[in-house]
């Protein structure tokens, strides 16, 4: 979907930062047809609500960043994108556990203001047994699969990646990176 009714101004765009997208985003304001081509972009953000408890369920966990060349890395370099994703997962997360992601949605505004969005279809996180186990992105650092619908689109896509929730206090707020393939 592309902004319609004008140009945005540089200052508006920098006062539309991934937190107050998360805030519109929860909102419903959001809304649209995404766009029908195939994209491959990284991402990196921060956790930035750990959710709600909702017995076995934690509804609502917030990630927001922006959108970065594909590096498989963390990094504060950006190509003018950004994301947001609430998801809800199942289990209890941490050193030598998994979770089961049980629903929630996703929003990525590219460069040039085309927006794509959807809904958690699944997924997972697992987490090393300790901090000095590596399971693919480093010692201590849980690794997930998103699977994820595409509004307007018949096919889906998937978010790939590495969650660093357990070096805290030295890695505050907790760091995520990935692969967003639609």
């Amino acid at each position: 979907m592309q902004r319609t009714g004008g140009n945005y101004s540089d200052t508006y765009r920098a006062r539309m930062t991934a937190a107050g997208m998360a805030g519109l985003l929860a909102l419903g304001y959001w809304s649209g047809a995404a766009a029908h081509s195939d994209h491959t972009t990284g991402l990196s953000g921060r956790e930035l609500f750990p959710g709600t408890k909702d017995g076995e369920v934690t509804k609502n966990v917030l990630f927001a960043g922006k959108a970065n060349a594909v590096c498989n890395c963390w990094t504060d370099t950006d190509n003018g994108g950004t994301w947001v994703a609430i998801a809800d997962r199942v289990g209890h997360a941490g050193l030598g556990s998994a979770v089961t992601l049980a629903g929630g949605r996703w929003y990525w505004e590219q460069q040039n203001d085309v927006i794509h969005h959807g809904r958690i279809l699944g997924g997972s996180v697992e987490w090393p047994a300790d901090l000095a186990a590596d399971i693919g992105c480093g010692s201590g650092v849980a690794r997930f699969l998103v699977t994820l619908s595409v509004s307007g689109r018949a096919t889906g896509g998937t978010l790939t990646g590495c969650l660093d929730d357990t070096h805290i206090p030295f890695v505050f707020p907790p760091t995520i990176w990935g692969t967003l393939t639609l």
